[in-house]
C-alpha cells in the first residue's frame, strides 16, 4: 500500500486551524505567503527534486524578503506545525498494516522534511519503504518517478499490486498510464471501499505473493 504523504496522510487544514503558513506568520509576525513568490515559485522546483539544499534557498527568499528570521527556526516551525495527521487515513493505514498489508510513503518531499516526515511517523506506522522526489531526482508528474519508486521499494515488475492513494489527479493518472493501481483520494468519495477492492485484486493478482514491499 503506496502512501501519499500532504494532502492523504498529513490534514493540510491541520484539523480546522487552516494551513501551516498562518501559524508560520503568527510566531514571526510576517505575511507567510509571500513565499510562495520567493520560494515555492523559484527555487521550489529544484529543492523538491534534491538538486538544491532547501536551506540555501530558503536562506535567500528569506533575504529577498528581508525577514530576520533564522532558517533552521522557519524550517522547525513549518515541519512542525504542518505535521497533523489525518485520523480517518491513519486509522485505515494501521488497519493495512495488521492485516499484514505492507506499507510504503510515496510523495513529494525535499531530503530534509523527508527524513523529519519518516522520524515523526515511524512511532505510529510500521513503513517499510519509502520513495520521496527528493531521492529519486524527479516529482510524481514524471513518469519516470513510478519506475524509480519500484526500484528504491523493490516491486520491480509487480506494478499492477501497489495499490497507490494520492490526492492529486494528475498524480493518480500518471501512476495508472504506468500500471499502478492508483486511487484518488478526495474526503467526499468512500475512498476506504476503492481502496480494499484494489487491495482484494491485488492480492488476486498476486496468487498469495507478498506484494512487494518489505517491512
Amino acid at each position: 500500500m503506496a502512501l501519499d504523504v500532504d494532502g492523504v496522510l498529513l490534514d493540510p487544514q491541520r484539523g480546522g486551524l487552516g494551513p501551516w503558513q498562518l501559524a508560520f506568520g503568527e510566531r514571526f509576525g510576517v505575511d507567510a505567503r509571500r513565499l510562495d513568490e520567493t520560494f515555492f515559485a523559484s527555487a521550489w522546483a529544484e529543492v523538491i527534486t534534491g538538486r538544491r539544499p532547501v536551506e540555501s534557498a530558503l536562506h535567500e527568499a528569506l533575504q529577498e524578503l528581508g525577514w530576520g528570521i533564522e532558517v533552521d527556526a522557519a524550517l522547525q516551525c513549518w515541519f512542525e506545525e504542518d505535521f497533523v495527521t489525518a485520523p480517518e487515513v491513519m486509522a485505515a493505514a494501521t488497519a493495512w498494516a495488521r492485516l499484514g498489508i505492507p506499507l510504503a510513503l510515496v510523495s513529494n518531499q525535499e531530503p530534509r522534511r523527508a527524513r523529519f516526515i519518516e522520524s515523526r511517523l515511524a512511532p505510529l506506522l510500521p513503513i517499510g519503504g519509502v520513495a520521496f522526489s527528493g531521492d529519486l531526482g524527479v516529482v510524481k508528474s514524471n513518469p519516470d518517478f513510478y519506475r524509480r519508486a519500484e526500484d528504491r521499494l523493490g516491486v520491480g515488475g509487480l506494478g499492477q499490486s501497489v495499490v497507490f492513494l494520492d490526492d492529486t489527479s494528475s498524480n493518480v493518472e500518471t501512476a495508472a498510464r504506468h500500471g499502478w493501481t492508483a486511487i484518488h483520494f478526495t474526503k467526499d468519495k468512500d475512498w476506504r471501499r476503492e481502496v480494499a477492492a484494489a487491495l482484494e485484486r491485488a492480492q488476486r493478482a498476486s496468487d498469495g505473493l507478498d506484494l512487494g514491499l518489505t517491512q
